[in-house]
């Protein structure tokens, strides 16, 4: 048995008695009974795969339900006017420390936005001035994270970074650390901090918290920030009993899904001293927080500068009225997931979950034996559940092992309805570490154009972010079913950008042999039919006919793009990624007359979008024998979108795609040139992921032309492709011929 797929998820008894995997002891911790829950109690997902617990996690209908009772059946007013609310709220934090195994006689709890503000709200108050310092932070830490140095290059302390592994090393030696700004000072006892990832939220690979003591009680004396982020996901994983940081920040909308900003930042007493206001007459700049707000402080004069801060850390940190509706509903989500198992059976399902994604991601191979995946993290060792959170980080090989631009695969997981991150996670020390790029490779990347956030998954061959499915509660062996089926589309591919493609090939000594054995062969293939994608990001318009322009490329492809913004502020693309809707959307080609037009439709639309081109592309398609079925004139509900220049908007097309998305300020552009766009590299056109030129196996005069009419055979399968292709790349350099189909890769093309 090599594939384990739901409804129906055999028992661990079955798979002991019955499988022939070696691998299968982490079915013992998973956990049946989500399968049935999730389907009665999730069943708004719909048939979207949710892989992003690392970003949020979902909630359920039992857990919104109990939540809504509570609010419904109580009369809870802000804290600082109810009695009744202010001890709720004084009851929920005993309930967060409870949550992680600590109580008020060591800790204290402030209610924040989240992890975010918990870090910020740190940084305001955090002695920077005192004695000169040192602030080091681990390399894979969140940017939230790496936001505090600016307190400490405001105040002329020394900042560094160092690798997570070093941790340890740093009670004694900080030899380890690698130092941005200033030097180490010779005596750094003090308020000297010391931030690190319980989890990282790019790879999932957990940090040995068991120094911790030794670091706090060395000769360095550090303050410990714990970014308890990722690792307060997983039930039961961050002990403040046992991990004695100064410092913890957590967000709860990533524990429980619901409600969203919602996090606290959780102080150990012995550390509260370190940010406690210096100056009880008033804040000064550097050496205390700038801002104090209602509910902060015990006595005010608005006629001088006199003000008392609170005595409470907690009561003085939290500016004005807290989320008080999403606190007081803690306890009954808390007590809602705990009815499906306890903290270590949640924690070991989505670990379990993890680990058979990552079993059988690391199985799949292309038919020349290259790994079709590279995995970070410690999924493979020994202790793997200790080491490793349920998060799997990869990065897509073609068949020529070059990497696969992340945006390709975050649009294709959008088509099916997956929902993944794709880039570098907020985390860029670990983007950097995992892919090698160096600080010049990221001033490189920037100044080509790439910015946080964006699809630019390559630039000039090199990847600049990753992929990542992460899995925890809800997760079921269907969502790794789904995943995998993802994965193989991907298996056998080869990149369709013809400068990297020609740069691999040369490369690649074991694909200059037209007779390697390491390809599958096929007696025949033939192409009976191709894709178009008129409109970068919507569906296909498939044809069996069709022109290609003198460069050769596809003939209308990525000609619209549609962007975001203003003509006062920049344009920006909109992709599958930021607006799964797009790929909803149908393209058909009709005729009206002696002119062609595209129409568009979407299930979530009820009105058609139609696209008439220009009497010149009209001839081309009508020169080129493309035919296409009439324009039902009777049809109701149609909007009409003429062809204009680039720079051009239309308010028809813009408010039909806005109604369709959800989104405001967009435009339907044409690229500037009227040809296709430019694969992930910067070039002379405007949009991204359209191939530059398509394979063809006869002659074409200043119009090309594609056809499955008198089509040539391809012999002997791949082999006789790759051998045009190679003689093709041979006599026209970078601009050499490649398959001209979506994404990319011969056997799509096929």
């Amino acid at each position: 048995m090599t594939s384990l797929t739901a409804p129906w998820t055999p028992g661990f008894l079955t798979l002991s008695k019955f499988c022939k995997r070696p691998d299968f002891s982490h079915f013992q911790w998973y956990l049946q009974h989500i399968e049935d829950f999730r389907k009665d109690q999730l069943s708004h997902l719909g048939e979207v795969v949710y892989l992003d617990y690392a970003g949020a996690a979902l909630f359920s209908r039992a857990q919104l339900a109990a939540a809504q009772e509570l609010l419904l059946t109580s009369s809870l007013g802000n804290p600082h006017s109810s009695r009744a609310s202010e001890e709720l709220l004084d009851r929920s934090r005993d309930l967060v420390l409870h949550m992680f195994r600590t109580t008020r006689a060591t800790h204290s709890v402030v209610f924040t936005s989240g992890a975010t503000q918990s870090l910020e709200l740190l940084g305001e108050h955090y002695p920077w001035t005192v004695n000169g310092g040192c602030f080091l932070y681990a390399d894979e830490s969140h940017t939230s994270v790496l936001g505090l140095r600016q307190f400490a290059r405001r105040s002329n302390w020394a900042f560094g970074t160092f690798a997570l592994e070093d941790l340890p090393n740093l009670a004694n030696d900080l030899s380890a650390a690698k130092m941005i700004e200033g030097q180490v000072p010779e005596s750094i006892a003090g308020c000297n901090l010391l931030a690190f990832p319980g989890e990282s939220n790019f790879s999932g690979l957990r940090t040995d918290l068991s120094c911790l003591s030794a670091l706090r009680q060395g000769p360095q004396r550090w303050r410990l920030l714990l970014d308890a982020a990722k690792l307060a996901c997983s039930p039961g994983s961050l002990d403040l009993s046992q991990c004695p940081a100064d410092f913890t920040v957590i967000s709860f909308y990533k524990i429980f899904g619901y409600p969203t900003g919602l996090g606290a930042l959780l102080l150990r007493h012995d550390a509260a001293p370190c940010l406690f206001p210096r100056d009880v007459h008033g804040p000064s700049g550097p050496s205390g927080p700038l801002y104090f707000a209602g509910g902060c402080v015990s006595s005010v004069s608005a006629t001088s500068s006199f003000v008392v801060p609170r005595p409470s850390l907690s009561q003085w940190m939290e500016r004005g009225t807290p989320h008080f509706q999403g606190i007081f509903t803690l306890s009954v989500q808390l007590a809602t997931v705990r009815r499906l198992g306890t903290d270590l059976a949640r924690s070991r399902h989505a670990l379990a979950v993890c680990h058979e994604a990552f079993l059988r991601t690391a199985r799949l191979r292309h038919s020349n034996g290259q790994r079709l995946c590279r995995i970070f993290g410690a999924h493979e060792e020994i202790r793997w559940a200790e080491l490793q959170g349920p998060t799997l980080a990869l990065e897509l090989h073609y068949a020529d092992s070059s990497p696969v631009p992340y945006g390709l695969v975050a649009e294709r997981a959008a088509a099916r309805k997956i929902m993944l991150r794709t880039g570098c996670h907020c985390n860029a020390g670990a983007c950097q570490r995992y892919l090698d790029l160096k600080d010049e490779d990221i001033r490189h990347f920037h100044a080509s154009g790439k910015v946080c956030g964006d699809d630019r998954g390559l630039i000039e061959g090199r990847s600049t972010g990753i992929v990542r499915v992460s899995f925890g509660l809800y997760s079921t062996m269907e969502d790794v079913s789904r995943w995998i089926e993802l994965l193989v589309e991907f298996q056998d591919l080869l990149p369709t950008e013809p400068k990297i493609l020609a740069e691999n090939l040369a490369a690649t000594n074991h694909l200059t042999n037209p007779t390697v054995s390491a390809w599958p062969r096929t007696s025949m293939g033939r192409v009976r039919a191709v894709k178009i994608y008129p409109v970068k990001g919507c569906g296909p318009l498939r044809v069996n006919r069709w022109p290609l322009d003198p460069s050769g490329s596809l003939f209308l492809d990525r000609r619209w793009c549609l962007s975001l913004g203003t003509r006062r502020s920049k344009l920006r693309p909109v992709s599958a990624k930021q607006a799964p809707r797009l790929t909803t959307v149908r393209i058909s080609l009709r005729g009206r007359g002696r002119s062609f037009v595209l129409l568009l439709s979407s299930k979530f639309h009820p009105e058609t979008l139609e696209i008439a081109l220009s009497e010149e592309d009209s001839k081309i398609l009508q020169a080129n024998g493309v035919a296409a079925d009439p324009l039902d004139t009777t049809r109701n509900g149609a909007r009409m979108h003429e062809e204009k220049p680039a720079d051009a908007s239309n308010a028809d097309a813009s408010i039909w795609f806005e109604q369709l998305l959800d989104l405001k300020d967009l435009q339907l552009r044409c690229s500037s040139d009227g040809t296709a766009g430019t694969g992930e590299a910067p070039a002379r056109t405007d949009f991204a992921n359209a191939p530059k030129t398509l394979l063809t196996l006869g002659r074409g005069g200043s119009m090309g032309q594609w056809s499955d009419e008198g089509d040539h055979p391809l012999k002997d399968g791949l082999h006789g492709l790759l051998a045009t292709l190679r003689r093709a790349l041979r006599l026209r350099g970078a601009g050499g011929a490649v398959p001209g189909q979506r994404g990319g890769g011969l056997r799509r093309a096929l």
